[in-house]
């Protein structure tokens, strides 16, 4: 068993500035809890990308009548005061183990990416679209819908690809967020927690955290200290790690996306953070890819993953995944790979069948799985309003099913399948299942 003393050395103290305003203006600043943004500012920094043209900065807030399309990512305004390492380590600085010293972080508000990529392309090459609503009845079915976004709508640059694209965008909003989280350096915290691994009653049980992240090719990537997931082996992953950035998404088959910002705060992560000594022993995480190409390769990462998962001596696993069909696969088998060396395991996914189809809701299924904990299902109709704003671009989007909405400020039919990161939001926000 691996002594997990080993990485309890990692105390990391974050330090909370709730804003409760974004205006734009002369300075960048945060004062109280009103942030001014200076939109010369967020321009300088995205000039530094030749691949990037120019930007448009704007405020969403949340009962706003705004829809935010062509969306990428929502990533925290955060930096580190004290500690070796910077936030989002690899993209902003070396790939130094990160999750110790002190991290500020500005709450209630989110730095959200859009854009539109030049190149046509389909398949895991291709961009799923993006739809936040601000209000009305998808608000709850949006990642990023309940806090004050400040909306970076970036342009490329002619003869630019895909790949350099979201490249570019990907490191600038990363650096207007350490941007924006410098404005915090020198005021008091209205928050603070500490988070530690420390020792605890070897009579609670151990539970460990495996989490199936999604990284295939282009448009569904996911990054670890700056490098993408592609195939590598499942990985031991402190929790602070986490918090500070060490993992940053590039997915954007946004029905299942978890975004950057979630990254950091996983509700399954802070909930064992927060049962921490009192009723079980949070011993780490394993970061697991999930959508391998073979049968082959999903048994391999699901194998890896318990055996990780054993070496910490864990008694218990939560598991859960980013991903769609392909992907359960890889999580049913890691489920099953926990109970055969001896981990009970608690898997916590997404329905995929509707309500009342009469289709088998999960798509692949082992006995081992007798303890799931659902999210629910995104398949309902609903009747997106007319608004006021659209942000993200051109107003034109295509969805996923091949309806083309030529004026994203109308009124138009949607799945709530269709809204921005709605398989994890169903878990994240106020939704319950009743049965009748």
């Amino acid at each position: 068993m691996i002594d997990s003393t080993s990485h309890r050395e990692l105390q990391l103290e974050v330090h909370e500035h709730p804003v409760t305003e974004i205006v734009l203006g002369e300075r960048t600043i945060l004062e109280g809890t009103r942030l001014t943004v200076n939109v010369t500012d967020m321009k300088g920094i995205a000039a530094q990308e030749d691949a990037l043209a120019d930007i448009e900065v704007a405020v969403a807030r949340p009962g706003e009548s705004v829809r935010i399309i062509h969306a990428l990512d929502a990533v925290e305004a955060m930096t580190k005061v004290e500690g070796p390492g910077t936030v989002y380590p690899g993209f902003l600085g070396p790939a130094l183990t990160v999750g110790r010293g002190t991290t500020k972080k500005l709450t209630g508000m989110l730095i959200l990416s859009t854009t539109e990529f030049p190149d046509p392309a389909a398949g895991g090459l291709g961009y799923r679209e993006g739809i936040i609503d601000m209000t009305g009845p998808g608000q709850p079915y949006c990642q990023a819908s309940n806090s004050i976004n400040l909306v970076i709508s970036y342009k490329a640059r002619v003869g630019v690809n895909n790949e350099q694209l979201d490249d570019a965008v990907r490191r600038s909003t990363l650096r207007i967020a350490q941007f924006i989280g410098q404005t915090s350096a020198n005021l008091a915290p209205a928050k603070t927690t500490k988070y530690e691994l420390a020792p605890v009653s070897p009579d609670l049980p151990r539970i460990v955290y495996i989490d199936q992240i999604m990284s295939q090719t282009l448009m569904t990537r996911t990054f670890i200290y700056g490098r993408q997931l592609g195939d590598a082996l499942p990985t031991l992953i402190h929790p602070n790690e986490l918090i500070d950035g060490a993992i940053v998404s590039g997915n954007y088959k946004n029905l299942q996306k978890v975004a950057t910002y979630l990254h950091c705060n996983k509700p399954l992560m802070k909930e064992l953070y927060r049962r921490h000594g009192v009723d079980l022993n949070f011993v780490g995480i394993v970061i697991n890819r999930g959508h391998r190409d073979t049968f082959d390769l999903k048994e391999h990462g699901a194998q890896y993953a318990a055996k990780l998962a054993k070496m910490l001596g864990a008694e218990g696993a939560v598991i859960a995944f980013e991903g769609g069909g392909g992907a359960t696969v890889d999580f049913m088998l890691t489920v099953k790979a926990c109970e055969q060396v001896g981990i009970q395991p608690v898997a916590e996914m997404f329905e995929h069948a509707p309500a009342g189809s009469g289709e088998f809701p999960i798509v692949y299924h082992v006995p081992a799985a007798d303890a799931i904990v659902s999210r629910g299902a995104a398949c309902e109709i609903i009747t997106a309003p007319k608004v006021d704003r659209v942000l993200g671009g051109d107003r034109r989007m295509s969805l996923y099913g091949g309806a083309v909405i030529e004026d994203a400020s109308q009124s138009f039919p949607v799945a709530t399948d269709e809204y921005w990161g709605v398989n994890w939001q169903l878990g994240e926000s106020r939704f319950v299942a009743r049965d009748y």
